[in-house]
């Protein structure tokens, strides 16, 4: 159990012993362009001691697929947000043409109201006159509210 631990620590102690000797091997460089060491031809550009922008294959690969991956995401999201369109259209078309048939259907029950009333309103009048004394008033049928449409 012991000898875990030392085992760490160990390692650790020479992983730190290793930083301090070799500072330069932590510095990130890119290593697919020479160090610029300050002659003419690459201080005309870059300053002494930095590295020169290049072209590394893999990154270039790499954002070639984030590239790629983005234009498919757009083009998904603009395919979306059409089908979105047409769908909020649909949807508005369909409430037009609900609103006309419930606008119409208020007009038929109006009207439908109407003639009911209407046809009480013979009615009573027919009531009135047969408990008055005309037997024509009370022979004749009940008043049908079609007739009043």
């Amino acid at each position: 159990m012991n000898r875990v631990p030392f085992a760490l620590l160990a390692a650790g102690a020479f992983a730190a012993l290793t930083a301090t000797i070799n500072p330069a091997a932590l510095a990130q460089s890119d290593p697919h362009q020479p160090y610029n060491d300050g002659s003419a031809a690459a201080s005309v550009t870059v300053p002494p001691g930095q590295v020169a922008p290049g072209v590394d294959p893999g990154t270039s690969m790499a954002n070639g697929g984030v590239q790629s991956s983005i234009q498919a995401t757009q083009q998904q999201n603009a395919a979306n947000q059409a089908q979105y369109q047409s769908d909020l259209a649909a949807y508005d078309q369909a409430m037009q043409a609900h609103g006309h048939a419930v606008a119409q259907q208020d007009v038929h029950y109006a009207r439908q109201k109407r003639a009911y009333a209407d046809a009480m309103e013979a009615w009573r009048m027919q009531d009135y006159a047969c408990r008055h004394g005309s037997s024509r008033a009370c022979n004749s049928p009940a008043p049908d509210p079609a007739n009043y449409y």
